[in-house]
């Protein structure tokens, strides 16, 4: 009985330390200082493929703030996955226990998943919905170098400054029903980038349907499509105008999807996964004159002549 069990363990902890060959889904929970638990989708192969993957980042809205991982399921792109959408991507799932999302605590999760995972980020997308919505365009605002691409859907825009939103091509939906966060917020930062000038990268639409309906987006393939289209290296960085999405599309969202094709995904703990990129030293702090850097350590040939201003000389 005692070899078994020894047996059972040795099989268990060899499952988690080997390569993973399936699409598969993690629960990390307290394992970023200062960020967020989040819900983390590989796609099969993603421990092997020699090209990084794009990432996307999802937040959902305040219905399903809390504590419990599970309900992030309820709606999405990770369940967009479970219900069939085909997407080789890396996908992030956040959740947060109060209403809001603040932008560098989701930098916090997203720099974890680069450090360990195939992730290429250069092509670093976010979408979200409702107040989701506002933390997408939050997190556009504080890092467009990072960002590639983002969806706003039905959310708005509370930023002093507009900065970073006119460098990143950025998608706005906001349905003229919606009845739960009013169009005007999005039709306010539309018009307010318009009128300065730095519209050239958004796109805008205001489809015929209220606040929850806009869901249907994210079991869309077209969105992905569209968010792939964009990449960091992109010269001039412009906006993909290729791509609508009608409201029969929308209607069909579901219907497109087929759940039977993908194995039940369900939430696990996540194992341990080394770092593939170190994280970056601090400063060295300097404590104590021994520590000083010698004076023949220094490169003279850089400190010019012109850098240092004359001293003036007083005869008494």
């Amino acid at each position: 009985m005692m070899r078994l069990r020894r047996s059972i363990l040795l099989l268990t902890l060899l499952a988690a330390f080997l390569p993973v060959r399936a699409q598969v889904l993690w629960s990390y929970r307290d394992s970023v200082p200062d960020g967020y638990n989040f819900l983390l989708y590989l796609p099969a192969g993603a421990d092997t493929c020699s090209t990084p993957l794009p990432t996307v980042l999802f937040l959902h809205g305040k219905s399903l703030c809390g504590d419990d991982l599970n309900d992030v399921l309820r709606y999405g792109t990770v369940d967009a996955i479970r219900r069939g959408l085909p997407l080789d991507a890396v996908v992030i799932a956040p959740q947060t226990s109060v209403v809001g999302w603040e932008a560098e605590k989701l930098d916090h999760v997203v720099e974890f998943v680069n450090r360990k995972f195939p992730c290429d980020t250069n092509r670093f997308y976010v979408i979200g919905m409702s107040m989701g919505g506002w933390g997408t365009l939050k997190m556009v605002h504080h890092y467009p170098h990072k960002v590639a691409a983002a969806l706003a859907m039905c959310g708005g825009y509370a930023e002093p400054s507009i900065s970073g939103l006119s460098e990143v091509p950025l998608w706005i939906i906001h349905g003229f029903r919606d009845t739960v966060t009013a169009v005007s917020y999005s039709a306010t930062l539309v018009k307010q980038l318009y009128d300065s000038g730095k519209g050239t990268r958004l796109i805008y639409d205001q489809p015929a349907c209220g606040h929850s309906e806009l869901a249907r987006v994210f079991y869309l393939p077209e969105l992905y499509q569209w968010l792939f289209e964009h990449n960091l290296q992109d010269p001039g960085r412009p906006v993909n105008l290729q791509y609508s999405i009608t409201e029969e599309t929308m209607n069909a969202a579901y219907g497109r999807l087929n759940p039977d094709a993908v194995p039940e995904l369900v939430p696990r703990r996540a194992p341990f996964v080394p770092d593939r990129l170190p994280e970056p030293e601090p400063p060295k702090e300097i404590t104590s004159w021994e520590e000083l850097p010698s004076l023949l350590d220094w490169d003279w040939t850089q400190i010019r002549r012109s850098a240092v201003p004359p001293v003036p000389v007083r005869w008494w």
